[in-house]
């Protein structure tokens, strides 16, 4: 197991001391030893409950895990479960509408050519012309080709 869901399992666990014995009790008992043994020892998140969670310094999985909690074993009733889970799906879609906006292919495709023919039309104008000339063994094989009427 990685540090990081140790340290998730450190953080769910002094979460729900801070929340009390009340919301322990109505927890299995086999997730609350599983959050005990494989949880980090040595990271001990410290939490008051003055600061609302998504104020302090909390991690993102953890909060995904307490909401799961909450949504699975501490709502009262179904009409409360479902609000959770309108939500979770409202926060979804505005989710998956900015992906959708800042990962949009035509979007993409659209900036890098407006943004490659600004290039082309600024390096244009910036580049000075150099006359071409021909090299000299150039130029003997053209007449060569000239007097003898070769094209």
């Amino acid at each position: 197991m990685n540090i990081k869901t140790k340290e998730i399992y450190s953080e769910v666990y002094q979460v729900l001391n801070l929340l009390g014995k009340d919301y322990i009790d109505k927890l299995p008992t086999k997730l609350i030893t599983i959050l005990k043994e494989k949880r980090d020892i040595a990271y001990n998140p410290q939490y008051t409950d003055e600061i609302p969670l998504n104020e302090q310094n909390i991690k993102k999985e953890t909060m995904a895990v307490i909401v799961l909690l909450y949504l699975n074993y501490w709502c009262k009733d179904e009409s409360e479960r479902l609000e959770v889970k309108n939500i979770l799906r409202s926060n979804e879609y505005k989710y998956q509408n900015e992906l959708k906006e800042k990962y949009n292919p035509d979007s993409i495709f659209k900036k890098t050519k407006q943004d490659s023919k600004k290039i082309n039309q600024n390096s244009l104008n910036e580049i000075p012309l150099i006359p071409y000339k021909k090299s000299r063994l150039l130029k003997i094989i053209d007449r060569l080709k000239r007097l003898f009427h070769i094209k």
